[in-house]
This record gives structure tokens, C-alpha cells and sequence, in this order.
């Protein structure tokens, strides 16, 4: 007997957010799933594989989008990708419970040459609100195969393979018949003679009355595509019709909602005299005044779930430290080389120690924040911070990373993935950095009570001050290097429904982000821990051997200009490996710590012996107030840990930006530390 050859199909997953994209994508592929990024983009790209009638289907999960209008990064890698023609097919999601506000992104897609399968999800809470919908009356309409499932019933997702085998077969695309008569009907003979000028056969995969439609829209990506194909007289023709119409993209849109009340038409039957109740969780949740302390709380709950993992994640560091240096001792007594023990114990352990401290935080922080999204409740958080956060250029989504960041800054950008825009999400990141976490406020308590007593207050009050314009200034810096995206901050004017959380999808979700954080994470602290050791470690333990103190040194002229003796430069330096550190690093660097012979032991806290009265003597015979206060604004805005830059390069899929951003950081830290000491000179 033959065997049956093997066939490929390579899909394409589409859908709006909250559409149950990922519940889909994760059902269908399980384990057999990698994470990336699209080339040359910072938007991240999954792909898995699942096998159903001796065939190997290759999903490609495309970013949550709206629209083909490509005004997002997310939109225009979709586009790009549905005219590539990479696909064999696009399943496209929408949610059964808001067919009308879920079916534009499906109207985009009359006259592309794709075909399609619709997948309505959220049927269970369609029904539970009393809506009848006809899927095989929606089917006629649209031309293309509709299979209605919930993703997480084993049927349903039997049956939808099943339509996805012949959809892959027979090719089915959405006619366009009543959409072009409606752009007839506003744009009249003009709709016609761009066609006309139009190459016959249109462009890719995408027809003429398609090409037409987005050029009368407005279209900048379909202009230069249009420019690009066709003749200098046919787009002279085109282009002296479009400078008629301004505004083409207000007519296209109510053409297209005119579409879906026509496939909706009788489809769709809502119980009459019922209208949706809110819940009571849900009108404090979206109310004005109270939504926001109640996200806030939530929050912070979530937060505290986060610190009970990574406190977990720390005690058992806390041993590890100890079997360590026990081990350490024992090596050394048995004549083990000093420098590979201490490279062992001061870098290599402590890195490895960071690492899992920090993939203990992002599992919680992803745990808490991929149930928040995934029940429904993330939309509403965005919902009440809007207003707040577009002050700073931002999405209202992006109060959960800075709430997050005064925790840990791991926290804030692990948390920024919610936000679904990518450019708002790396401003998000680039600006949590300056949100000053736990880890900040033992070294400024500790210098800000030791050199300004009382008025240690009026430091904090001004760390705060600068703290919100460094944010401000921060998120228009990132801003103006990343594409603009239109639409991207507005109110979020439908919400979607509430639903019970998929766990398999959660914790799916939540391996990997651990998969991803951690690969980046190991080589990104790894190479740092065991750079500064390199640097740091002598055999006498006297830091003044080093090469790092000659680096000290020579950099100590510069330093001085920002108030910085070598000792607080070198400090500056290394407490950027990680905050938490740094006060066991001055201490050894002022000869008030002892039990290292390297700086990156410092990473681990408690290995660090300091002398608390010798300490504080030491510092206010060596440094003066204005050194001190420049130190502390230093040290405030400095680069937060390279736990959270490995955490940032995971979550922006690129080391390019995220070096922009840890450069930027440095670099306006000694700035604010310079103002700070010239005018702190004239003060004291």
C-alpha cells in the first residue's frame, strides 16, 4: 500500500483583541509553539504547528488588530503579511456577542484574494445575553465558510479543522457586489475611473474595487503601492481624482457598517424590551471617580501575589548564598584556585540567583495580568485611566506597568505586555524605568538622612518632583522615534464582555514569558555579572588592586564635573548591574564592607560584612553634601537593574532599542546629578 503523501498548509490567525485569539492559537498548537519577532520590528511573532489528516498546519498568530487601515505597526505587519500571500488561508475571529463592532476588521477583507474562514468566539456569552444568531444565514451572506466555536470544547475545534480542510481546498473569498455599489453610490463615476486606472487583475492579492476603496480612504501604504505599479499618466489620473475628497476615509467607514448591517440583516435576533444589565463589580469598575482606586487595589492585590512568588523565589536564593559560600570555603580548604572560586561564588551564582529571582517576579506579575486581561477586566482598567495617562503620551493600560514599578521594574515591563499597541508599549517600558522601585530606597534613605538630617524630606519631595517631569520628558523623547499610530490612545468605546477565565490559556501564556525572559535574562546578566568580576576581583580583596579602580580613576576628572568622586563613579557604575547591590558596593569601596573579593559579590547583599558605624564615618569624611545629594539624583535615575534591561530586550524584541533606553537613562542621570551639584554648591 502507498503511503499518503505529506501535505503543508501555513494559516494566518487574525482577530481583534479579546476575541479569543490566543485561546485558539494555544488549543491548536499546545507545546508545539516559538516565540520571535517579525524582522526588522519590535512587534513579537508566534508561530506553532499541529497536524490533523496526515496534514502539518503552520499557524502564523498575527498581531490583535482592528483594521487593514495599517495606521498601527500591528496593522501594517498584518497587511503586509495577508499580501504576501504566505498563507494558504486567514482565519479571522469575532466575537459573536458584539458582532457589529467585531466584524469591521471581516469588512476589510472584501476584495482581497485570501481565503477565509470566520470563526465567531464568545458564543456561550452570546447566548447567555439572549442573542439568536444564524451562522448558516451568516454564511450565504458572506460566501466564505463561518464555524462558531468556543475554544475551549474539544468539538467545537474538531469541527472547525474539519471546515479548515475544505476551506484550504476550495478557496472562498468575501464578494464585494454591495460594498463597490456603496462606494459607487458616495464617490460616484470617480469610484469607477480609479478603477479604471487600476491594473485589471489589481495588485497581489488585493482586487481594484479593493485598491479603490483605500485610496479614497486615504490610504498613504496603498498610495506608494498604487504609485509604485502603475504608470506615471494612470496615477496622474488617480491622484487629480483623490484631491477631490477629504473625507473619503468618514464615507468608506459608514460604507462598510452599511455592509454589516446587510449581513446582519434577520441574522441576528436580541430579545426585544432587553437590555444588558450591568453588573455592580462592573459599574464601579468603569465609573469615573471609583474605577480607578479600585484598579488600583487590584493592582496592588496582584502586586502582592507577585511579591509572595519572588519572596518565595528569595529565600530560597538566601540558601542557595549560603550553601555557596559554604561550598566556597570547603574548596578553597581544599586548595581550589581563590580566583576560580570567587568567580564562582561572586559571579556566576549570584547572576544565576538574579535570573531566577527575576523569572520568579515576571511568572507572577504575567499570572496576574494575563487573568486580569483574559476575564475582560484589562479593557476597563484602560477604559478609566485614559484621560489620566494621555497626558503623558501613553495608554491608559500603561498605569499597571507604573504601579507594577515601584514594586520591582521587572514588574512594570513584564506588565507592559497588555498593552496591545506596540509603540505604546515601548514608550511604556522606556518610561517605567524612571518610576523608582524598592530597591531605590536604601541607599537614598540611607545617604538622604545621614547628610541632610531633617530636610531629608525635601530631598525625597524633589526626587519626586523631577521624578514625573523626567517621565514626561521621557515618554516625548521615545515618542518621536517611533511611527506615529493613529487612534491608538483614544477612549475605548465598547468594552468587552466578561467571561470566565481559561486557565490552560493562562498559564500557556505564563511558560512563556518564563521561556522568553529567561533565555534573554542569562545572557544579558551573565555576561555583566562575570564583566564586573573581571574587573573588580583581587586576591588581597583591596579594591584599589583592581582594574576597575584604575577605571575609577581615570574617569574621575569626568566624574567630578557631576560631583562624582571615583569611588561614587565606580558605584554609579555598578549600581546599575542591580540597586538592591549598591549599598554593599560603597561600603566595600569606602573600606567599610569586608567578606568579598569581588564587586559582583555585592550582587548578593548578605555576603557583604559592613562595619554600620565605620560606614557612615567614612562617607562624611570622604564625600560632601552636595557629592552626596548629586550621588542620590545619580543613583535615583539611573538605569533601574540588568534584570529589568534583559526584562525590557524580552519585551520589545530588541537590543538595539533597549540599549537606546539604558544609554539614555545613564546619560541623563549624570545630567540631573551635574544641575543638581552646581546648584547644590551654591547652597551649602
Amino acid at each position: 500500500m502507498q503511503a499518503v503523501a505529506q501535505k503543508n498548509i501555513t494559516i494566518g490567525l487574525m482577530g481583534q483583541p479579546n476575541t479569543g485569539k490566543s485561546t485558539l492559537f494555544n488549543g491548536l498548537t499546545g507545546s508545539r509553539q516559538h516565540v520571535g519577532n517579525w524582522a526588522g520590528k519590535t512587534v513579537e511573532q508566534k508561530q506553532g504547528e499541529f497536524t490533523y489528516h496526515n496534514t502539518t498546519y503552520k499557524i502564523v498568530d498575527l498581531p490583535g488588530t482592528y483594521s487593514l487601515a495599517a495606521n498601527s505597526e500591528e496593522e501594517l505587519i498584518t497587511r503586509n503579511y495577508v499580501y504576501s500571500s504566505k498563507s494558504d488561508a486567514i482565519v479571522v475571529m469575532i466575537d459573536a456577542s458584539q458582532l457589529e463592532r467585531s466584524m469591521y476588521l471581516l469588512s476589510d477583507f472584501i476584495g482581497v484574494r485570501v481565503p477565509l474562514v470566520v470563526v465567531p468566539t464568545m458564543i456561550d456569552v452570546a447566548e447567555k445575553n439572549g442573542k439568536k444568531i444564524d451562522y448558516k444565514k451568516l454564511e450565504q451572506r458572506l460566501g466564505v465558510p463561518v464555524v462558531p466555536i468556543v475554544a475551549t470544547q474539544k468539538d467545537g475545534i474538531t469541527r472547525f479543522l474539519s471546515r479548515l480542510e475544505t476551506a484550504t481546498r476550495d478557496k472562498k473569498y468575501i464578494g464585494t457586489d454591495f460594498i463597490t455599489q456603496k462606494y459607487r453610490e458616495n464617490f460616484g463615476a470617480d469610484f469607477d475611473k480609479v478603477i479604471t486606472a487600476l491594473p485589471k487583475s489589481g495588485i497581489g492579492n488585493y482586487s481594484s474595487p479593493w485598491i479603490a476603496a483605500k485610496l479614497f480612504e486615504g490610504d498613504d501604504n496603498i498610495k506608494t503601492l498604487v504609485k509604485e505599479k502603475s504608470d506615471g499618466s494612470s496615477w496622474k489620473t488617480v491622484e487629480s481624482i483623490l484631491n477631490s475628497y477629504s473625507d473619503g476615509a468618514i464615507i468608506g467607514a459608514n460604507c462598510k457598517y452599511e455592509w454589516i448591517d446587510h449581513v446582519l440583516a434577520n441574522a441576528v435576533q436580541v430579545p426585544p424590551k432587553k437590555r444588558q444589565k450591568k453588573s455592580g463589580f462592573d459599574r464601579i469598575a468603569i465609573h469615573p471617580i471609583w474605577g480607578k482606586p479600585l484598579a488600583i487595589i487590584l493592582v496592588l492585590l496582584g502586586f502582592i501575589v507577585s511579591i509572595i512568588v519572588a519572596l518565595i523565589a528569595k529565600v530560597i536564593t538566601e540558601v542557595i548564598t549560603t550553601l555557596a559560600a559554604q561550598a566556597g570555603a570547603a574548596l578553597l580548604a581544599a586548595g581550589t584556585a581563590p580566583f576560580l572560586v570567587s568567580l564562582i561564588v561572586e559571579a556566576l551564582v549570584p547572576g544565576l540567583l538574579m535570573v531566577m529571582y527575576m523569572v520568579a517576579f515576571v511568572s507572577g506579575v504575567s499570572f496576574v495580568f494575563g487573568l486580569m486581561e483574559d476575564v475582560g477586566y484589562m479593557a476597563r482598567v484602560a477604559y478609566v485611566f485614559d484621560n489620566l495617562m494621555s497626558k503623558l503620551g501613553l495608554h491608559g493600560k500603561s498605569v499597571m506597568p507604573f504601579l507594577m514599578s515601584f514594586g520591582c521594574t521587572i514588574g512594570g515591563v513584564s506588565g507592559a505586555r497588555v498593552i496591545d499597541s506596540s509603540r505604546q508599549r515601548l514608550i511604556t517600558i522606556a518610561t517605567s524605568w524612571a518610576v523608582p522601585c524598592a530597591g531605590t530606597w536604601g541607599v537614598v534613605g540611607l545617604m538622604s538622612s545621614l547628610f541632610f538630617g531633617v530636610n531629608a524630606v525635601w530631598v525625597i519631595i524633589s526626587l519626586f518632583a523631577v521624578a514625573i517631569l523626567h517621565m514626561k520628558f521621557t515618554s516625548w523623547f521615545f515618542e518621536r522615534g517611533l511611527p506615529q499610530q493613529e487612534g491608538e490612545a483614544g477612549l475605548i468605546m465598547e468594552l468587552p464582555p466578561y467571561h470566565k477565565p481559561n486557565w490552560k490559556t493562562i498559564f500557556t501564556y505564563v511558560w512563556s514569558r518564563i521561556k522568553g525572559v529567561a533565555s534573554k535574562a542569562l545572557s544579558v546578566i551573565m555576561v555583566v555579572a562575570i564583566a564586573i568580576w573581571l574587573l573588580s576581583y583581587t586576591s588581597t580583596g583591596n579594591i584599589e588592586n583592581s582594574a576597575i579602580y584604575a577605571v575609577g580613576k581615570f574617569l574621575e576628572p569626568v566624574g567630578s564635573i557631576f560631583g562624582l568622586s571615583w569611588q561614587l563613579v565606580i558605584a554609579f557604575i555598578v549600581a546599575a548591574m542591580g540597586k538592591e547591590a549598591a549599598l554593599g558596593a560603597i561600603a566595600v569601596l569606602f573600606g567599610a564592607g569586608t567578606g568579598v573579593s569581588s564587586l559582583a559579590g555585592t550582587l548578593v547583599t548578605s555576603s557583604v560584612a559592613i562595619n554600620q558605624t565605620g560606614f557612615e564615618a567614612a562617607l562624611l569624611s570622604a564625600v560632601q553634601a552636595p557629592q552626596a545629594l548629586a550621588f542620590i539624583f545619580a543613583f535615583f535615575f539611573n538605569v533601574p537593574c540588568m534584570a529589568a534591561v534583559a526584562a525590557s530586550a524580552s519585551e520589545s524584541q530588541s537590543y538595539k532599542w533597549t540599549l537606546k533606553v539604558a544609554a539614555y537613562y545613564f546619560i541623563t542621570a549624570l545630567v540631573l546629578a551635574g544641575v543638581v551639584y552646581w546648584i547644590a554648591l551654591l547652597i551649602f
